[in-house]
């Protein structure tokens, strides 16, 4: 930032590269998505996540803001088994992109609106 008064940024560029950073991260997050399906084909099926994790302990995945193993994603879904690829990438998919949790994700202090029949508020 500079030291000056007279500093006044363009708000309209500004708006504009961070929705262009924000446009290539969930390009990046897809692609790296698109090669977990990949991978998961490989896999012997049915199969336990624990199975996934070992096999694919070393398999990195860079996302934009952390480096993490696909094996480490198959150490949270702990005794589950998958019969397809299909089943073995949604899993995959909800741990990457933080599905919705349960009961113990409730904040009090967060307000919820009531959506409509069309997810408006």
């Amino acid at each position: 930032m500079r030291d000056d008064d007279s500093y006044d940024p363009d708000h309209e560029r500004v708006q504009s590269e961070s929705a262009e950073r924000r446009h290539e991260r969930t390009e990046t997050v897809e692609d790296i998505l698109d090669d977990v399906g990949g991978l998961l084909q490989e896999a012997k099926y049915p199969v336990t996540a624990e199975e996934l994790a070992v096999e694919y302990g070393d398999e990195l995945l860079d996302f934009p803001n952390e480096t993490e193993s696909l094996g480490s994603v198959f150490d949270r879904p702990v005794g589950e088994r998958f019969d397809s690829p299909e089943e073995a990438r949604e899993a995959a998919y909800h741990e990457l992109t933080g599905r919705a949790a349960g009961p113990e994700e409730y904040n009090e202090q967060r307000v919820v609106d009531e959506l409509d029949d069309h997810g408006e508020r």
